[in-house]
């Protein structure tokens, strides 16, 4: 009987091994397509950190939540297929390039077809909707309203605000308080109006996890720049 104990301890650890090992296989591929963009790899971690908040705040079960926290840095995972002219372009694209751009949610959802685990389902859902819009004017589906699946108006409202916040070869940061007035400004037509209040309901915590990752970004932003003179 003594020996029951200590196999289901066995058994608990190579579990908590499996699960771990499966979300960080899923950060690692997120990381593909993040390394080839402009950006360090930290803007998964806030777009992890910002749906889980959201989703925390929209009453999802616990189950629910680290799905969401896990998934939703596979959001860009289409875009390995973009070329470097593409992704890493100084300035506006053109109409054809944008068209390009716009496949990578059905790429990404491709990836992920025929998963059969709960968290790669939440990938593909993630990665095929985070880019629709609550009026329909998203892609790469046009979906509307309750039509999106909620995963997806999350990780929507959670990667724009990410994107608000943070430098592009196209733009600079913007401001938090100005980030946060653009979300409300969209409530309706393009971030689901109950995934805004959930947002706005977390925006302490929201505040803190941005005002943490500033100085970081600033920093790294400083090695680049000094990176880029020492190849001059």
């Amino acid at each position: 009987m003594k020996k029951i104990p200590l196999v289901y301890e066995k058994l608990k650890s190579a579990y908590r091994e499996l699960k771990e090992s499966h979300i960080e296989m899923i950060f690692r591929m997120a990381l593909l397509a993040e390394f080839r963009d402009t950006d360090t790899g930290t803007h998964l971690v806030r777009l992890s950190d910002y749906s889980s908040l959201i989703a925390e705040s929209m009453g999802l079960s616990k189950k629910e939540i680290i799905l969401v926290r896990y998934a939703s840095p596979m959001h860009d995972i289409g875009k390995v297929m973009l070329p470097d002219s593409i992704l890493k372009k100084d300035g506006a694209l053109t109409k054809k390039e944008m068209g390009e751009v716009k496949k990578h949610p059905s790429v990404g959802s491709h990836i992920f077809a025929h998963a059969k685990t709960p968290m790669l389902k939440a990938c593909n859902v993630i990665a095929l909707t985070h880019h629709e819009k609550y009026d329909g004017t998203g892609y790469p589906k046009g979906l509307k309203g309750e039509g999106i699946p909620l995963y997806g108006r999350i990780a929507a409202l959670a990667d724009c605000f990410d994107a608000y916040t943070s430098r592009r070869p196209y733009k600079k940061a913007f401001d938090f308080d100005l980030a946060v007035s653009m979300v409300k400004e969209r409530v309706g037509t393009h971030f689901a109006p109950a995934v805004v209040a959930a947002f706005l309901r977390q925006i302490d915590k929201i505040k803190m996890i941005w005002e943490a990752n500033k100085d970081i970004q600033a920093f790294l932003d400083e090695m680049e720049i000094e990176q880029e003179k020492m190849l001059e």
